[in-house]
């Protein structure tokens, strides 16, 4: 049995009876490599942070340990965890993909061209929004590293316009990929719109699914559990939405899953989201430094604050049952009672 990141650490460190008694984090599963395939980063022991401050029932308790797995990024996004439960993030100003192991962090993919949100398909395939490209892209892992050149999955939007800084993704269980493309400041007539589209895995111009005055810059995008419901979360605007899937790229009137609740100067909603087997949805509000928990129905259950501004969150760990959180310059991660849904 591979040992844990806190006996590991106790091997090579030494660490005050205090910590080796604190309650240790979920580690991503997957053996890393013999050698790091990249060595700018230095590798980062998770080490204890902070604790969650109030009880979420059925989600979290209160004083579960919240870990910092990797620091001093430029900053973090697009969380997304293997099959294997081994979790991958970008850089998104420092142009890389990074793996996360109990060994640390290091380059799975460096000149990213500005990639952004990250999803697994289920035969481990990678599939990322390469905002500065303004395209999807598939890639293959080997050893921890993206092998060969990313294949281009979608670049063009309906009757070919430019797709925009797509910025984050999720696939469905029938081969479609429903994605993001904000549009972050001053709109400008001639480019690409503020928009949500689909496309199937295979490829092909995308359709556009969500485009609408009211929900300004959508930027997280999410499933429920039964595939059912696509949940968007714009920048921009306080509605965080849900719209029923009537079909592949083929969406139902939406409504209101849950408004943001105001009360701070800036004027933002949420960033990045993720969805539990029970329904649980995890929205990223970065002025309020917290990942909110919201029930099935979108009503408020609680939140988990973080030393950062958090811009995204993923479900995985080795029983999908670890929550880890990209902060600015930061990966955090706590353990939480309801699994991943995807």
């Amino acid at each position: 049995m591979r040992p844990t990141a806190l006996a590991l650490t106790t091997l090579l460190f030494t660490t005050t009876l205090t910590l080796a008694q604190e309650q240790t984090p979920a580690t991503p599963a997957a053996t890393p490599p013999a050698t790091a395939p990249d060595a700018t980063l230095a590798p980062k022991w998770p080490v204890i942070s902070g604790a969650a401050a109030e009880e979420i029932a059925g989600v979290v308790a209160k004083g579960t340990r919240i870990y910092t797995w990797s620091d001093g990024h430029t900053f973090t996004e697009g969380p997304a965890c293997a099959p294997d439960g081994t979790m991958y993030f970008t850089d998104v100003p420092g142009n890389s993909i990074v793996r996360l192991d109990p060994q640390g962090a290091s380059v799975a993919l460096k000149d990213s061209k500005g990639m952004n949100g990250l999803f697994f398909g289920k035969d481990g395939t990678l599939y990322g929004c390469q905002s500065a490209a303004q395209r999807i892209v598939a890639m293959t892992l080997e050893n921890g590293v993206v092998k060969g050149e990313p294949r281009v999955v979608c670049d063009k939007g309906p009757a070919g316009i430019d797709l925009g800084r797509v910025n984050d993704l999720v696939l469905d269980r029938s081969g479609g990929i429903w994605f993001t493309a904000p549009v972050i400041g001053r709109k400008k007539a001639g480019n690409a719109p503020d928009a949500v589209y689909y496309c199937p895995i295979e490829g092909g111009e995308a359709v556009q699914v969500v485009r609408s005055d009211t929900v300004l810059a959508p930027n997280g995008v999410h499933l429920s559990p039964d595939s059912k419901t696509l949940y968007v979360l714009p920048y921009l605007s306080l509605e965080v939405m849900a719209y029923p899937i009537e079909g592949p790229g083929k969406l139902g009137e939406g409504k209101v899953f849950y408004k943001i609740p105001g009360g701070t100067r800036e004027t933002i909603g949420g960033d990045g989201l993720t969805v539990d087997t029970r329904g649980n949805v995890f929205i990223t509000i970065p002025a309020r430094q917290a990942v909110f928990v919201l029930s099935p129905e979108g009503a408020p259950l609680g939140m988990i604050r973080f030393a950062q501004r958090p811009s995204n969150c993923a479900l995985g760990g080795k029983e999908g049952r670890t929550l880890f959180v990209t902060a600015q310059k930061s990966v955090y991660s706590i353990d939480v009672e309801g699994a991943r849904s995807r």
